[in-house]
């Protein structure tokens, strides 16, 4: 499979609005296409994260083409600044669609952590495109196709813990998210109101895409370990049991895998072709 590398393309205005792409080659046929945005707590990362993922080369050999983004950090611009980054990554690519052979129709996003975080909150807001802006990438949809997540959280809402925790942890950097000055902030009737905009699991609807979600932890029973350190916590399960039966309501397709039921492989790679592929 022949590959076509583009790195650090600026999507953006921003010194970290930059993509690095791999371009399959399908012999002049579209490629579908995976967004992909790396962890790092929001404060750290790099988009070259993508190479250690099994799929990514099984998504090349397919005839998939990558791209993998950097986005600003919060501690540079608080909420919501990465997860419009986000949004603006998924329109440029779009955008992009005829000069880089892709198919505009078979666009899928994925992240890990912080990253996957972005990625399901677009996916799950559906498509935020402006049609009304002078700068024609704002004009494209941001509207995916499927979510492939690892280790993603489905909620910034300390409240999202209610009933399934009952540990001391708070999600490290909330306060730095949200740009307040510290954790009993957090009660402020506004940032509550903040904290469901900032929520993935909010924008659930009829119009999700299929999603696919992987934890390194296991999934035993429906509450996460008082005593459970607040990184296991944060990339806990339990954020994708409880999205699972978001899905179910609405009966779309939805993978929940975890290192008690772990992904088979070539899982998510047969996951992006049935949904992209």
């Amino acid at each position: 499979m022949s590959i076509k590398e583009w790195k650090d393309v600026a999507y953006g205005p921003y010194e970290r609005n930059v993509l690095d792409a791999y371009l399959a080659d399908r012999g002049g046929e579209r490629t579908p296409v995976l967004i992909y945005f790396h962890g790092g707590g929001y404060l750290g990362g790099d988009k070259s994260e993508i190479l250690s993922h099994d799929y990514m080369s099984g998504a090349l050999e397919a005839g998939i083409s990558v791209i993998t983004c950097h986005y600003r950090f919060i501690s540079q611009e608080p909420y919501p600044a990465p997860m419009n980054d986000g949004t603006r990554a998924i329109q440029f690519v779009r955008y992009m669609a005829d000069e880089w052979g892709l198919d505009p129709d078979r666009v899928a996003s994925a992240g890990t952590s912080a990253g996957g975080h972005i990625a399901l909150w677009n996916a799950l807001r559906g498509n935020l495109a402006n049609p009304d802006s002078p700068d024609p990438v704002e004009r494209m949809s941001s509207q995916v196709s499927a979510f492939l997540g690892n280790g993603t959280q489905v909620s910034k809402d300390q409240r999202f813990y209610e009933g399934i925790y009952e540990g001391p942890h708070i999600q490290p950097n909330l306060p730095l998210y949200y740009g307040i000055p510290s954790v009993e902030d957090l009660s402020r009737p506004d940032i509550l109101k903040l904290a469901e905009e900032a929520s993935a699991i909010t924008y659930m609807s009829e119009n999700a895409p299929p999603a696919f979600m992987d934890y390194v932890f296991p999934l035993t029973g429906t509450m996460i370990p008082a005593d459970a350190p607040v990184g296991e916590v944060i990339h806990h399960p339990m954020h994708g049991y409880v999205l699972q039966k978001r899905y179910e309501e609405y009966g779309i397709p939805y993978v929940l895998r975890h290192s008690g039921d772990p992904a088979k492989p070539g899982e998510k790679l047969q996951f992006l072709l049935d949904h992209i592929g």
